[in-house]
Formats: C-alpha cells, sequence, structure tokens
C-alpha cells in the first residue's frame, strides 16, 4: 500500500479552498473592490517568481525540489541567500496576492494558517533532514539565513 503524501503547493489549495467556500457562504465578508484590490496581482506574480527563481536554483544544482526526497547539495545561492525556504515563503506570498485580489476576510487568513503550517511541521522535517546529511555545512549556513526572511 503506498503511502498518501501532503504536500504544500496542495495543502495551500485546501486552505484557499476552505476560505473561498467560507467567503462564498457569507458575502458580506468582504474588504476592497477594485481599483484597490488589483494590488495583489503584483504581490501573486513577486510569489511565483520566487518559486520558480527558487526552483531553478535546485535545478541548477541537480538536486530535488520535493520535500520527501533525500537532497543531493545544500543549495544557497539564489533566494536561499537571504531566506531558507524561498518556495513554501513563495507559496504564502501568492497566497497573500490572491487574498488581497479577492479582498474576502476568511482569505487573509490563508497564508497566515499556510506559514504556521509550514514552520510546525514541514520546515523542522526538512531541517533535520538537512543537519543529518550536510552536517556543519548546514550549521553554518542557518547561522548566516533565516528561516524566513
Amino acid at each position: 500500500m503506498k503511502k498518501m503524501r501532503l504536500y504544500p503547493p496542495i495543502l495551500a489549495v485546501i486552505y484557499l479552498a476552505l476560505a473561498l467556500a467560507i467567503s462564498f457562504l457569507f458575502p458580506q465578508l468582504s474588504l476592497a473592490y477594485a481599483p484597490l484590490h488589483y494590488f495583489g496581482v503584483p504581490v501573486l506574480l513577486g510569489g511565483v517568481s520566487l518559486m520558480l527563481w527558487a526552483r531553478q536554483e535546485f535545478k541548477g544544482k541537480g538536486t530535488t525540489h520535493n520535500p520527501y526526497n533525500e537532497p543531493t547539495s545544500l543549495v544557497t545561492s539564489g533566494p536561499f541567500a537571504f531566506t531558507r525556504n524561498p518556495m513554501y515563503l513563495g507559496l504564502t506570498v501568492m497566497l497573500l496576492g490572491i487574498s488581497i485580489f479577492a479582498a474576502a476576510i476568511p482569505l487573509y487568513l490563508v497564508p497566515f494558517a499556510f506559514l504556521l503550517t509550514m514552520n510546525a511541521t514541514f520546515v523542522p522535517n526538512e531541517e533535520r533532514k538537512l543537519k543529518n546529511i550536510f552536517g556543519k555545512q548546514y550549521e553554518d549556513y542557518k547561522k548566516q539565513v533565516n528561516r524566513w526572511l
């Protein structure tokens, strides 16, 4: 029997779908209207750009971006020079952009719920794995670069 795994983008979509359902049920929970909600578009695109940049760095080092696979290289360049988790940060920024664009109060909870979930589940597991694989090299990197920003 194959073990079912929850991946961060899927979790983000689940949180987003729940918030959209709540927003649909309670349409009065809205904040802003055009043109203010359009500020969400560049925020969303910023998150997408950060994720693509991070993925390109993984690809350039020939290592995985899958949180369940074993990394073969410690990536510290590109966005990893200023955040240890640019893909999760990018997803969080994307969710914030969607929240701003939709301007529905329940959606503003999604980026925070996602970030808290990543911080409590995926990140600690990945950090343990990286410490076991890369040892002092990873410990030195952690001292130089913050988890989020």
